[in-house]
């Protein structure tokens, strides 16, 4: 980090991982993996600085942080969010992973729980996803209105966050956005310092900070979860085919057979005088070579040769899964996201609640429309009135 101030390099450590928290960035791709390897040795590195410098402690509240102090309070969080998206290298290599990734957004929520930063609602359901049980219900009742009041939640905090930031995001930017138009930007570097509360820091709103603390433990909730049901998964997975590979005896024995009944010899294994007659007769088929070539050489002329009867690929993997999702090939969604998502009505009911305002009274129309198309399609097709097997 040489001369620059604390602040300076955790805006400089989240401006590097910005795309790919946007997802404009693939993380299969090589840049994306290195970016957050680098960007996980500073995020540790701010970690222990902070640890050293006694920033936070257990005998504190929000009220006593300064307000350029608060904002580290995020960096378990990113660590999480980091570790989430790394650990692409086999399963071992995912599940050290997803276990550090854990561990840090474990540390996040025991942070924000100590310091109150939490509404009491909040606060219960980070103790019960610390004590490892899930912060919505098993009974489907309950778990959709926790996912109703998680999505609202977030909107609310989003919105609140985008109108109150000091560059004015989006209120759909990812969080990584929200945390750098709070802390100070390059042009307003100070002098060589390591301090953590410099003074171009007083710029950032204390309250939104709170609410942006806030919008993490709502997203950590969803990640640990998300985390727990993969770790479920790696764990009932068969280990890679590397792993558990043994030597298979059929193939020594196949080997043996082909050596058995061949006719033909492997390629060199021929002298001479069984390839031209003592009378310049051809007997084989044969490819005259330099006797300075190599057995690279060779391999490189058998594969001239013996070469695919197609076009090989003009594109890169990616490329192709980038136009055959332009095309409509893919199939997109699905999975544990899908799942908790709202559906189109609770969507619809959702925006119809907020009373004195066009969207609503639009979306309530809307709402309207689709319960009356299907109560006169129940009208009309009475139940059973459906194929009765030609009996009338």
């Amino acid at each position: 980090m040489s001369n620059l101030p604390l602040p300076l390099f955790y805006a400089q450590t989240l401006r590097s991982l910005l795309p790919i928290f946007d997802d404009t960035l693939s993380l299969s791709s090589a840049e994306a993996q290195s970016t957050l390897s680098s960007a996980l040795d500073s995020l540790y590195l701010i970690q222990r600085m902070l640890r050293t410098l006694g920033v936070f402690s257990e005998n504190e509240s929000a009220e006593e942080i300064a307000d350029g102090e608060l904002v580290f309070m995020s960096v378990g969080w990113v660590l999480g969010g980091c570790e989430e998206k790394s650990g692409l290298g086999g399963r071992e290599d995912r599940i050290g992973a997803l276990k550090r990734a854990e561990t840090a957004y474990g540390g996040f929520l025991e942070l924000l729980s100590s310091y109150e930063v939490l509404t009491p609602e909040e606060k219960a359901e980070s103790s019960a996803a610390a004590a490892g049980q899930s912060a919505i219900s098993k009974d489907p009742a309950k778990k959709r209105e926790a996912k109703i009041r998680q999505y609202r939640r977030e909107k609310e905090l989003r919105e609140k966050i985008a109108s109150s930031s000091r560059d004015q995001p989006e209120p759909s930017s990812s969080p990584i956005a929200f945390l750098l138009s709070i802390l100070p930007s390059e042009s307003s570097r100070p002098s060589s310092s390591t301090s953590v509360n410099p003074e171009e820091t007083s710029e950032a709103s204390r309250t939104t900070t709170l609410l942006l603390l806030r919008l993490l433990h709502t997203l950590t909730l969803s990640s640990l979860s998300s985390i727990t049901m993969e770790l479920e998964l790696l764990a009932s997975a068969p280990a890679s085919i590397s792993e558990v590979s043994e030597h298979d005896s059929r193939d020594t024995t196949r080997g043996e057979e082909d050596s058995t009944w061949r006719l033909d010899r492997q390629p060199g294994t021929y002298r001479p005088r069984e390839l031209i007659s003592g009378g310049g007769r051809v007997l084989r088929p044969f490819t005259i070579l330099p006797s300075t070539q190599a057995m690279s050489d060779r391999e490189r002329l058998k594969g001239d040769v013996f070469k695919q009867s197609w076009r090989l690929p003009t594109m890169t993997i990616d490329e192709y899964l980038q136009e055959e999702q332009r095309r409509g090939n893919i199939i997109t969604g699905g999975g544990q996201a899908s799942y908790d998502a709202p559906t189109e009505s609770e969507l619809l009911e959702l925006a119809a609640e907020d009373d004195g305002t066009e969207l609503a009274e639009i979306k309530g129309e809307q709402k309207r429309q689709k319960e009356e198309n299907w109560a006169r399609y129940t009208d009309e097709n009475k139940k059973g009135a459906g194929n009765t097997m030609n009996r009338g």
